[in-house]
């Protein structure tokens, strides 16, 4: 199955990356291997993780405390946003609407 990631998603990931990285060298480059991590568990079985509003899906990332927020179809896993958990949840409904 295919990882597509929103433009969203990726503006998530890059100020992510960028902000670890101001605060400690290569601690961004870090929190970007555990999202590509996660990202090959939800390919290998993206069922594993719950639904939490209609057809969106949650994998938590402890050590960083982010959430990676993902809708499953046919061919095609779409990454909807890659939040911290102290983001207010109902962006990533407002993302699904758009879609």
């Amino acid at each position: 199955m295919k990882i597509k990631v929103s433009p969203f998603a990726l503006i998530d990931l890059e100020e992510s990356v960028e902000y670890y990285n101001l605060q400690k060298e290569s601690l961004g480059w870090d929190f970007a291997k555990i999202v590509d991590l996660s990202f090959e568990m939800i390919k290998s079985n993206p069922k594993l993780f719950p639904k939490v509003f209609q057809d969106v899906r949650k994998v938590v990332i402890d050590r960083f405390s982010f959430s990676i927020f993902f809708i499953e179809n046919e061919d095609v896993i779409y990454i909807l946003g890659i939040f911290h958990t102290s983001r207010n949840p109902k962006t990533i409904q407002k993302r699904v609407k758009k879609l």
